[in-house]
């Protein structure tokens, strides 16, 4: 009885669930290349459902067997000897899993899962002359995060994340910050209602991060100016809000509409919204990614809007007495195009491109587009996939006879388990405007990086 006493207790410690998606840039978490303190979030798998407690018994079923008759003992089984083979991962070498990974025991209610990721790269780029290769820096970013269930509706999710970005005069010293404080209420598939600080959704890389996506760098930030050509949110593309969001029809269709910037009563409501339709398969999950590394054919189009009464506010030098800004109303729109066809023996095919215009006298940018081309090999080449991808990003800033900025990013991936486990080595390069100063005329910047990213995370 004793041996059967302590199993039960080891099951009911280990009874955890893997299901939970990742937190993100989400987030992502600041890097060179990503959102405030990094990239939002990744974003993270799509979320599979736990399962409702079993129901009890009908009253003609078998009775329980007597407590005193003695159970067969379970079959011994031997630890693996010493230095004998690793045992088998659930994701095959190379490969995406089809869905979400099992939980190693059968989730139960109350339930806590934790989980960890990591993003490191090492830069080559010289920060006094960026237009040359011959010093090198380095970044990183970390996730953890808890999730849980306490009732088949109502679910919480809290991660931290630390990073530094290898930019001149940052510090070694990291410190740790809120990523996601969510509270949860998921009474059925197309209505959900998320409260906390969480992703502000408009656009399509929000909601897939740097964690879902194949490029090392998230969109939108251009070397050596910023903020980033992004929807508005706080640091690492979250904010203090609401989100109510659906997906009926299987995840064929989506949206969001949420309130932001509440953290601050005085502040008026960011408003922000997606819609989006994905026509060959479902993306049924709050969160999704931008590739799917072949495991589904997807063509996805989406729209978002942003609005916030007097939330273009003017950037004015400190004085005494204080100098009061100017405000005017902020708008954003953007509309995106994702395409992904698995072509079996010829490998996989992605397509992303977005536009998206800006409104807002005291914005930095006007508009900002971007284009990507990537291509994955069917097969491994030892244990991971080898995969190709070009991106083109421009955006232009709103100062009187202004350059567009631009950049190109050139990478080649070395996937081991898809999203969780890959290697990219790659060259960054472009031009960034920057705009005139009381004591500086304007100018374009010239910028070339190579760069070794490692991505790691938990299933």
């Amino acid at each position: 009885m004793l041996t059967l006493v302590l199993l039960g207790t080891i099951g009911a410690l280990s009874r955890t669930t893997r299901a939970q998606p990742a937190p993100t840039e989400d987030p992502a978490e600041p890097a060179a290349g990503q959102p405030a303190e990094a990239a939002p979030a990744e974003p993270p798998a799509e979320e599979a459902p736990l399962p409702e407690a079993a129901p009890e018994a009908p009253a003609d079923a078998a009775p329980a067997p007597s407590p005193q008759a003695a159970p067969p003992a379970p079959p011994e089984v031997a630890p693996p000897a010493p230095g004998g083979p690793p045992p088998e991962s659930s994701i095959p070498d190379g490969e995406a899993p089809k869905g979400p990974v099992p939980p190693a025991f059968p989730p139960a209610i109350p339930n806590v899962d934790v989980g960890g990721r990591l993003r490191a790269g090492l830069l080559l780029q010289n920060p006094e002359e960026p237009e040359k290769v011959n010093d090198v820096g380095a970044m990183m970013t970390a996730d953890l995060y808890a999730s849980g269930q306490v009732h088949r509706y109502f679910k919480w999710l809290v991660a931290v994340t630390t990073s530094y970005a290898g930019t001149p005069g940052s510090p070694q010293e990291t410190t740790a910050n809120i990523l996601d404080a969510i509270a949860r209420f998921e009474p059925i598939p197309e209505f959900n209602i998320y409260l906390g600080r969480l992703f502000v959704q408009a656009d399509r890389f929000t909601a897939s991060g740097p964690w879902g996506m194949d490029e090392f760098f998230y969109p939108g930030f251009f070397p050596l100016i910023g903020p980033p050509a992004l929807p508005k949110s706080g640091s690492s593309g979250r904010d203090v809000g609401f989100n109510v969001w659906g997906a009926p029809f299987g995840g064929h269709f989506k949206y969001y509409l949420g309130a932001y910037n509440l953290h601050d009563s005085a502040l008026n409501p960011l408003w922000s919204g997606r819609l989006q339709v994905s026509l060959l398969n479902g993306e049924p999950a709050f969160f999704h990614r931008t590739t799917y590394y072949g495991t589904k054919d997807i063509i996805a189009l989406g729209a978002g809007a942003q609005y916030q009464v007097d939330g273009s506010v003017e950037r004015v030098p400190v004085t005494d007495p204080p100098t009061v800004p100017r405000m005017d109303d902020y708008k954003y729109a953007t509309a995106d195009l994702t395409v992904e066809k698995n072509i079996g023996d010829a490998g996989t095919l992605s397509l992303v491109g977005t536009y998206s215009k800006i409104y807002g006298d005291f914005q930095r940018w006007q508009d900002f587009w971007m284009v990507s081309l990537g291509y994955m090999l069917p097969k491994p080449v030892g244990i991971g996939k080898l995969r190709a991808t070009v991106r083109y990003q421009q955006a232009l800033d709103r100062s009187d006879g202004a350059d567009p900025s631009a950049v190109l990013d050139a990478q080649l991936s070395y996937l081991v388990a898809a999203w969780f486990a890959r290697v990219s080595v790659g060259y960054r390069g472009g031009k960034s405007f920057i705009p005139a100063t009381p004591t500086t005329p304007s100018d374009s910047a010239e910028n070339n990086m190579l760069y070794l990213g490692v991505t790691l995370a938990d299933p």
